[in-house]
C-alpha cells in the first residue's frame, strides 16, 4: 500500500471496506470462552498526537505561526494547528501553566490539556487504546479487544486493546489504533496523518475478540 498514490489507496480502501461490508451481513459472531469471536470484518487504522516539533519549514510544512481561539494569544505551527483539528490533540514545545497539550474542542476553538483523553475522559495508552464509530452495531465503549492481526501485531506490538474513544467520522466496522505522540511521517499528502514511528496504514480483515 506505500507505494500507492492516494487515489489509488482510495479506490483499494473502498473495494475492501465493500467487501467488509457484505462479510459483516452475511457472518455471525461465534462465541468462545473468552469472549465473541469477530471473523475477519473488521479494517484498523491508526491516528497519534502530533508533536508540534516535527511540523518546521525544513520539512516542508507551513510553519507560519499563528493562533487561534482558545490559545490566549499564543501562535503555533499552522499545519500543527491543522494536525490537532484532525488527531484531536497535539504536544507542544513550551508548557502553558503546566499544560504539555493543545486539543481541538470541536466549537472551532482550541484549549490547553494536560493530557490525550478519550471521550468520557480516560487517559489514551499507546498501543493499547482503541477508537470504535459510535455507529458501530458490534463492538460497544469500553470493551476489551484481541485484535489478531500480522500487520497490527508487528506494526504496534500489541494485540491486546481498549475501547476507551469513539469517532463519529469514523466507519462503523473501522477501529482506529491509538499510537501515542510522535512527529509526523512527512508534509506531503497522507504522510502528514502518519506518525513516524509506524508504516501502518490499513490492516483489513483483522479478526477480534470482544472480550467478556
Amino acid at each position: 500500500m506505500d507505494k500507492m498514490t492516494d487515489d489509488e489507496l482510495r479506490a483499494f480502501r473502498e473495494q475492501k471496506v465493500t467487501e467488509l461490508k457484505h462479510r459483516a451481513h452475511e457472518v455471525r459472531s461465534e462465541q468462545v470462552a473468552e469472549g465473541a469471536i469477530y471473523p475477519r470484518m473488521f479494517f484498523c487504522t491508526v491516528y497519534y498526537t502530533p508533536k508540534e516539533s516535527g511540523f518546521t519549514a525544513e520539512r516542508g510544512f507551513d510553519a507560519t505561526p499563528i493562533t487561534a481561539p482558545g490559545l490566549h494569544g499564543r501562535t503555533y505551527p499552522r499545519d500543527f494547528l491543522l494536525a490537532v483539528k484532525k488527531e484531536g490533540f497535539g504536544r507542544i514545545n513550551e508548557p502553558v501553566d503546566g499544560r504539555n497539550y493543545i486539543r481541538w474542542m470541536n466549537a472551532n476553538r482550541y484549549a490547553f490539556a494536560d493530557a490525550p483523553v478519550g471521550r468520557r475522559g480516560e487517559m489514551l495508552v499507546p498501543r493499547r487504546s482503541c477508537a470504535i464509530s459510535s455507529r458501530n452495531k458490534f463492538l460497544r465503549q469500553h470493551a476489551r479487544l484481541k485484535i489478531r492481526s500480522q500487520t497490527v501485531n508487528e506494526e504496534t506490538g500489541s494485540d491486546e486493546w481498549f475501547v476507551c474513544d469513539t469517532g463519529p467520522g469514523l466507519h462503523p466496522l473501522q477501529i482506529d489504533l491509538y499510537w501515542g505522540e510522535d512527529e509526523p511521517r512527512g508534509a506531503i499528502g497522507r504522510q502528514r496523518a502518519r506518525p513516524r514511528g509506524t508504516w501502518m496504514e490499513y490492516a483489513f480483515e483483522v479478526e477480534v475478540v470482544a472480550k467478556h
